[in-house]
């Protein structure tokens, strides 16, 4: 027990290691901006407009306008001009006297997480410097750690309430009834006994799953709201937060979810029958011996199950990264098949002792155990291939790289899932193995299960103990981008160099020629840097030993300079070296990585 102990907390501690560096990337990526990065324009705009490469959404004072002194000078809500998706703007108040002007952006992408950055732009002609620069206005919100790993928690909460609830249900359908069913040598009294104490403890555990859903469905929604605003969790405790946070793609899945588990809530005193008619209880006893169920509660329950099961897929990567019907489909299986292996586990932990216990004789005792858990033994094989396979199949489609397994915080993740998934797999082949046929063999001599069923509940501890750090991972999972989606399309970066603000664009970041537009501007005043005397720019591809490679520069006006013809000729992540020469003694340096798929 010691050693098994020892080798769950070691596989813990190696997944927080992993994972504790991980580092989350842009979803959406700004592709334009009305006025321009760093123009002079000669008459107020009506309106301060982003342009992304997908649709995103944001009320919450998603887009802001601040003036030299800090103050806000934007009017109304966020809109999407013409109903366009991809945009999102903000109306001026009018009559804004001429100056510089800070615009920022925090949004929400199709994936559900949140975006943010900004430029500064002049009416009129270039005014005074504003007071922030766009981090810092950005920088002040109050997101913070707290609600972070708060928000982390709700995710894998959600999923293991989702996983005890589905899985109870799918183990009275799949293995109990059948098996008590079956139990022909079980005396009657045993059978009704431990019919009403399964179904008494499996109403129990349900409720306790339905509470602690209803409770991270209502956390991820706030919390959702406090990121999208850029405050804390408890000042996102607000009707106007929570109701513009299910007026978004995120709020609207998990608010029918809330109701999915109100639903839920309500029909398991009739799917587990009530007191009386033994005809008319989940599991009951017809006359003849065999089980019965509620069929039409039971149908009901199935409902907001699959609902919830389907809620991953909804409002993460299954339903916004491409191809969707494969990621989708996918994600479904993948959560219902683990759903259907732990909540099982759980169940055999949580409900099925007090079932066993309750028999009259020690031989029923050990044959109502050994039915149920021959059962989910074939059923626990089953969701383990389609984990294996759909859980394989979404590493391919979101981590195409090997290198990228280790280098993203998505990759490592996956790497972390997957290691564990295949020790806890060991530890259920053995039960499949060993204390399987040992508990059939006591069953079928009427023995008691004696130490047999003791080392079963250990080794049921100890998966179920490592399946709840893969529900985490999977958590953390949800939360970082798939390092596919930074390589599906063009590159952006924006940083802070020395006292300029850098953008770099590459296009279409593909194996082969690109084209690369960087930018340097003021970061006080937004306006063209003008300082800069020379760029040099070499790509370095370190994985393959390429470059560095100096890349042809020229001038495209004030401040920007082009790369034409980038030959950037295998796939991998290419370290772009930036220099530019300020003056004699003096120059800016920056490295950038850039995927190249």
């Amino acid at each position: 027990m010691k050693g098994r102990s020892l080798v769950g907390l070691l596989a813990t501690l190696v997944a927080l290691a992993l994972l504790a560096p991980a580092t989350g990337s842009a979803h959406a990526r700004l592709e334009g901006t009305v006025p321009p990065q760093g123009a002079v324009v000669k008459h107020e705009p009506s309106a301060v407009i982003f342009e992304f490469d997908e649709p995103v959404e944001g009320n919450f004072g998603a887009v802001r306008v601040y003036d030299a002194a800090g103050e806000r000078v934007d009017e109304g809500d966020a809109f999407h001009p013409n109903g366009d998706g991809p945009k999102l703007g903000v109306h001026l108040k009018p009559g804004l006297p001429d100056g510089s002007y800070t615009a920022t952006y925090r949004v929400v992408s199709a994936d559900g997480h949140i975006v943010s950055s900004g430029y500064v732009f002049s009416i009129g002609k270039e005014g005074r410097a504003p007071s922030e620069t766009v981090g810092e206005l950005i920088g002040g919100a109050g997101v913070g750690k707290v609600t972070e790993v708060a928000y982390g928690l709700a995710r894998g909460l959600e999923y293991a309430a989702i996983a005890l609830a589905v899985g109870g249900v799918a183990f009275l359908l799949l293995c109990w009834l059948p098996a008590v069913g079956a139990a022909a040598k079980v005396g009657e009294e045993s059978r009704r006994a431990a019919a009403r104490a399964f179904r008494r403890r499996l109403r129990i555990v349900l409720w306790i799953a339905t509470g602690i859903g209803l409770v991270a469905t209502a956390a991820q929604i706030v919390l959702e709201g406090a990121e999208a605003a850029g405050i804390s969790g408890f000042s996102a405790i607000a009707k106007t937060i929570i109701e513009e946070t299910l007026g978004t793609r995120f709020g609207t899945v998990w608010g029918f979810a809330f109701l999915a588990w109100v639903a839920v809530a309500a029909l398991t005193p009739l799917a587990t029958g009530g007191s009386g008619d033994p005809r008319t209880n989940l599991p009951a006893v017809r006359e003849r011996g065999g089980p019965m169920i509620h069929p039409l509660a039971t149908l009901l329950m199935i409902v907001p199950l699959a609902y919830l099961v389907l809620c991953p897929a909804l409002s993460g990567h299954g339903s916004s990264q491409s191809p969707v019907a494969l990621n989708f489909t996918m994600n479904a299986i993948h959560v219902a098949a683990m759903a259907v292996w732990l909540g099982g586990l759980g169940t055999m932990l949580l409900v099925l002792p007090a079932a066993t216990r309750s028999a009259a004789n020690s031989a029923d005792r050990g044959r109502l155990l050994a039915g149920p858990l021959a059962r989910f033994s074939n059923v626990a094989l089953a969701s383990v291939a389609l984990i294996m396979a759909t859980g394989l199949v979404q590493a391919y489609v979101y981590v195409r790289q090997v290198g990228d397994l280790l280098s993203t915080g998505y990759g490592r993740a996956v790497l972390v899932k997957f290691l564990l998934l295949l020790f806890v797999i060991g530890v259920a082949a053995y039960n499949r193995r060993k204390s399987v046929p040992q508990l059939e063999a006591l069953a079928e001599r009427g023995e008691t299960p004696g130490r047999a069923g003791v080392l079963l509940r250990r080794a049921l501890r100890a998966e179920v103990a490592l399946l709840a750090v893969v529900i985490g991972v999977t958590a953390a999972l949800a939360g970082y981008a798939p390092p596919v989606s930074a390589q599906a399309g063009p590159f952006a970066l924006t940083t802070e160099v020395g006292p300029t603000t850098l953008e770099m664009d590459v296009d279409p970041a593909r194996v082969g020629a690109n084209v690369m537009h960087v930018y340097f501007f003021d970061s006080k005043t937004g306006a063209p840097f003008r300082q800069g005397k020379e760029l040099t720019i070499t790509a370095t591809l370190p994985d393959k030993e390429i470059g560095p490679l100096p890349l042809s520069v020229q001038s495209g006006g004030p401040g920007h300079y082009i790369v034409p013809a980038a030959l950037l000729n295998a796939p991998g992540d290419w370290e772009i070296a930036i220099t530019l020469r300020v003056s004699e003694f003096e120059q800016l340096e920056e490295r950038v990585e850039v995927p190249v798929g």
